[in-house]
C-alpha cells in the first residue's frame, strides 16, 4: 500500500513538473531569497570586488581585451541588487526596492568615477576600440540579449546545480560595459558616445529586470503577502512593462535609422563602384534633410572625375534613394611609385 502511493507521489510530481516547469518549492524559495538578500546588502566585501571589477573592465576596454573584460565580469557582483530589485517587485516589498535601487546607484556611481579617471590617463585611440564602439551603438538586439541574460541570470540562482558565478557574468556582460564606456567617453569630452552607452545601460537594466522578474513570477516567488503588497506588486509589473516598452521603441528607432543608413551607404557604394571602377571610396556619410540629402564622399582614385561622371552620379543616386541628392565628393589622388633600378 505504502509503495503504491509511494508511486501515486512520484506520478504527481512528475506530471507538476510538465505542468508547471518553472515551479521551486517553497523551502528552495526561502533559501533563494535569503541569498539575494544577504549578497545585495553592499558590504564592505561588495564594494571591493565593484571597484576592482570597474578598474579590470575599464582597463579592458582601453586596451581593447575582450579577454581582460571578461574577467572583470567574473568579479563584478552587480547580480545581486539587480536580483533583489527583481524579487522585490514580484513581492510588492517597496522597502527592498528602494534599497536595490540605491545600493545599484552606488556601484554604478563607483565605476562610473573609476572610467572618469582611468580616462585621463588613457590614449584618444582607446575610444576606438570594438570593444569600446560596441557599446556606443546601441540597438534592438542588445534589448533581446539583455533580455535573454536577465531571465537565465535569475534561472541560475534559482536552480543549485548550476554554479552562481555563471549568473553574474551573465548580467554583468549587459551592465557593467555601458557604464564604463561612460565614465571613457565623458573623460575624452564625447558625449555623442556617452548618451549611446547611457541608453544601452538604461535598456539592459530594465530589460535584466524585467525578464529576471518573469523567471521569479513563473517560480512562484511570490510569497505571503498583504493585499497591499499585491497591489503594489501589479503597479511594478505595470511600471516595469511599461519602461520596457518605452525602452524598446527608442532602440527600435535607432535600428530603423541605422539599417537605413547602411542601406543608403550600400547604395552609393554599388554606384560609385559602376560609375568610377577604378576608385577605392574611403568615407561615405549621409545627412537626410527636409527636401535634399547630401552625401559626402571620399575616395581614391588616380583619375579626374568629368562633369558627366558627377551628373550620372547624381541622377542614379537620386532615383535609387527616391530623394533629391546632392553629391559632395573629395578624391585622394593616388601617386604611384617607380623604383629606379641602378
Amino acid at each position: 500500500m505504502e509503495i503504491q502511493e509511494e508511486i501515486v507521489k512520484e506520478k504527481i510530481k512528475d506530471m507538476e513538473k510538465i505542468i508547471d516547469p518553472f515551479h521551486v518549492d517553497c523551502k528552495r524559495q526561502a533559501k533563494v531569497y535569503e541569498e539575494i538578500k544577504e549578497n545585495a546588502k553592499g558590504d564592505f566585501d561588495y564594494y571591493v570586488l565593484t571597484i576592482f571589477s570597474g578598474i579590470i573592465i575599464t582597463l579592458g576596454l582601453v586596451v581593447n581585451s575582450s579577454a581582460v573584460v571578461i574577467g572583470g565580469m567574473l568579479l563584478a557582483p552587480l547580480v545581486w541588487p539587480i536580483l533583489s530589485l527583481s524579487m522585490a517587485i514580484i513581492r510588492g516589498k517597496s522597502k527592498l526596492i528602494q534599497s536595490s535601487v540605491f545600493t545599484l546607484l552606488k556601484s554604478t556611481s563607483v565605476i562610473f568615477v573609476i572610467a572618469f579617471l582611468l580616462g585621463f590617463m588613457s590614449p584618444g585611440y582607446a575610444l576606438q576600440g570594438s570593444e569600446f564602439l560596441s557599446r556606443t551603438s546601441p540597438t534592438i538586439f542588445e534589448l533581446f540579449i539583455a533580455l535573454a541574460a536577465g531571465f537565465v541570470g535569475a534561472f541560475v540562482i534559482t536552480y543549485p546545480k548550476i554554479g552562481a558565478s555563471i549568473a553574474g557574468v551573465v548580467i554583468a556582460a549587459a551592465i557593467v560595459p555601458p557604464i564604463a564606456v561612460m565614465g571613457l567617453s565623458i573623460s575624452h569630452g564625447n558625449l555623442s558616445m556617452a548618451g549611446g552607452a547611457f541608453i544601452l545601460l538604461m535598456s539592459n537594466l530594465i530589460a535584466v529586470t524585467f525578464s529576471s522578474s518573469i523567471l521569479f513570477l513563473m517560480a512562484r516567488f511570490k510569497g505571503p503577502i498583504s493585499e497591499k503588497g499585491k497591489e503594489q506588486r501589479k503597479s511594478n509589473i505595470r511600471w516595469a512593462s511599461l519602461l520596457l516598452i518605452f525602452m524598446a521603441t527608442i532602440l527600435f528607432l535607432i535600428t530603423s535609422n541605422i539599417v537605413k543608413e547602411s542601406n543608403g551607404q550600400n547604395v552609393v557604394r554599388e554606384t560609385i563602384a559602376a560609375i568610377i571602377p577604378d576608385s577605392t571610396i574611403t568615407s561615405v556619410e549621409i545627412n537626410e534633410q527636409s527636401e535634399v540629402t547630401t552625401i559626402e564622399i571620399t575616395l581614391q582614385y588616380s583619375g579626374y572625375l568629368t562633369e558627366k561622371q558627377m551628373v550620372e552620379l547624381k541622377d542614379i543616386l537620386s532615383v535609387k534613394m527616391r530623394t533629391v541628392v546632392i553629391p559632395y565628393i573629395t578624391v585622394v589622388p593616388i601617386i604611384e611609385t617607380w623604383k629606379i633600378n641602378n
